[in-house]
């Protein structure tokens, strides 16, 4: 709970929750065993009733294998057996979900065991340390998520503020500006730059020179602001030039700095960027792989065949020959074809090639390749059906700009939205829950589980209510939801919330 198992990870003492200290080569009986790959006789799992349903997510194996150790028998870890298992699908590892979920599992076992007689004494202190264990877990995933935000906007103030200094000591001779709106001018150009470089894809890719390319925006939008604003209430316009520039070069060094440390990686994760891609597989495998890239958009990715069996034909390399290929070319991504090369040839393959590169999987007669990189994230899958821009972090984002701007606009204007809009005030308590993120304004016209994932929604993505008769049947329902899955763009998002205005208390 408090994180030594991280420090000591191969000690007995402070990792026995995980094992660390044993060879994970070797047979060993233990406590307790995976929920993702388990086996037992039939018998012992009825007669302790299976997996208690208390239990929603996480915990449930522990309690299994508890009640199992109970009842006389012990738990062994294979090692001769190898899955793949690809984590954070469920759920992503470190969200305010996974926190609720995983933490209250623990502390649903601990009460459920040991919450009576001389237990309770020791179950309230492990339900008080799961609570701090989670708030921790809350605060870090905060920080991952805003740190680099946080990091830019205080680098930003700090050189607006150093710029205006100098300014003052060499230009104006030491005598201070008097403006009142001078400490907000620095606060809002802050705001401008962040908004400006998240639009910008910013904090999707890395590179220093978008640094640079949201400073000039910022300062093009604070300069035409600032020829509104009466005379007595006009900044300096040189100290926000020149302190934006500098402001641009600090972030852009900053980010410069953390790509040499490798604390950031200035490539990006999206599929629309190319990637050096390999298939290892046979030579009809390959064009099977080949294929699916190319209906995806994506064939400008793929380096060549890794061939297994020998044959040469349009190959680039040996299966033996991999871990050289990936180190030489830079190669990004793997896609294994299970066929020719079986599952466990796979994951022993896997295991004696580097972890920082993407490894991807197509089933024998399937048209869906897979993968899962963290998990902390889900994992990536596209098809011969295409690759859907909805899906790219851009694109996600620049939706849920859409959602707060419309929100805070409902909000800000009620008395027109009350007047204007059939059911005012679902309206803005639809804004409410669509700012906590809870929902957004536009999405599927009817559940699909096939398609990616949006969350709940007002507006369809055809302009109805989606509590409205829909008079569509589910084909063209489903054309519907792919199409936007597809070819998503937040401009298609504002022009249906502006054409159905009045339909956003449809909720």
């Amino acid at each position: 709970l408090i994180g030594l198992s991280k420090i000591f990870s191969h000690s007995k003492l402070f990792n026995e929750y995980a094992l660390g200290h044993l060879d994970e080569y070797k047979d060993h009986e233990i406590d307790v065993l995976a929920g993702a790959f388990l086996m037992s006789k039939r018998h012992i799992i009825e007669a302790c009733k299976g997996f208690d349903e208390i239990f929603f997510m996480y915990g449930e194996d522990i309690d299994l294998s508890y009640r199992i150790q109970k009842m006389g028998y012990k738990n062994y870890y294979l090692s001769q057996v190898s899955i793949i298992h690809f984590k954070g699908e469920s759920i992503k590892k470190g969200s305010i979900g996974h926190i609720k979920l995983f933490y209250g599992a623990m502390r649903i076992f601990v009460q459920k065991h040991f919450g009576n007689g001389k237990g309770k004494l020791f179950a309230n202190g492990i339900s008080f340390a799961i609570f701090f264990r989670a708030m921790a877990s809350f605060t870090k995933r905060v920080i991952r998520k805003i740190g680099l935000q946080i990091i830019d906007a205080i680098l930003i103030a700090a050189s607006l503020f150093a710029v205006e200094m100098i300014w003052i000591a060499l230009v104006r001779d030491g005598l201070p500006f008097m403006q009142p709106s001078a400490p907000f001018v620095i606060i809002i150009f802050a705001g401008i730059y962040l908004l400006a470089g998240a639009l910008s894809g910013m904090y999707d890719d890395y590179k220093p020179s978008k640094a640079l390319i949201a400073s000039i925006t910022s300062i093009i939008v604070v300069l035409a602001t600032y020829s509104l604003l009466p005379e007595s209430q006009r900044f300096s316009r040189g100290v926000i030039v020149i302190g934006g520039l500098v402001a641009g070069c600090m972030v852009a060094l900053c980010r410069w700095v953390l790509i040499r440390l490798k604390l950031l990686d200035s490539q990006t994760d999206n599929y629309s960027v190319v990637k050096q891609t390999v298939v290892v597989g046979s030579l009809q495998e390959y064009q099977h792989v080949a294929t699916i890239f190319k209906q995806a958009g994506l064939e400008q990715r793929l380096v060549g065949r890794v061939s297994i069996a020998g044959d040469t034909d349009e190959a680039i390399g040996m299966l033996h020959q991999l871990y050289l290929l990936i180190i030489s070319m830079k190669i990004k991504e793997v896609v294994f074809c299970e066929g020719t090369l079986l599952y466990h040839q796979i994951i022993q393959t896997i295991q004696t090639l580097p972890h920082n590169i993407s490894y991807r999987f197509i089933g024998n007669g399937t048209s869906s390749i897979v993968g899962s990189d963290s998990n902390a994230t889900t994992g990536e899958t596209f098809t011969a059906e295409g690759f859907y821009q909805i899906n790219q972090p851009y694109h996600k984002r620049m939706k849920r700009v859409v959602d707060i701007v419309l929100s805070l606009l409902l909000i800000a204007t009620f008395p027109i939205t009350l007047l204007l809009v059939k059911r005012g005030g679902t309206a803005i308590k639809n804004a409410c829950y669509i700012l906590w993120g809870n929902y957004s304004w536009v999405g599927y016209a009817s559940v699909n589980y096939t398609l990616p994932y949006i969350k709940p929604n007002i507006i369809t993505c055809y302009g109805l209510p989606i509590n409205a008769i829909h008079p569509l049947n589910k084909e063209a329902l489903y054309q519907l939801n792919y199409l936007y899955a597809k070819n998503y763009n937040y401009w298609q998002d504002v022009v249906l919330l502006v054409n159905n205005y009045k339909e956003l208390g449809g909720l």
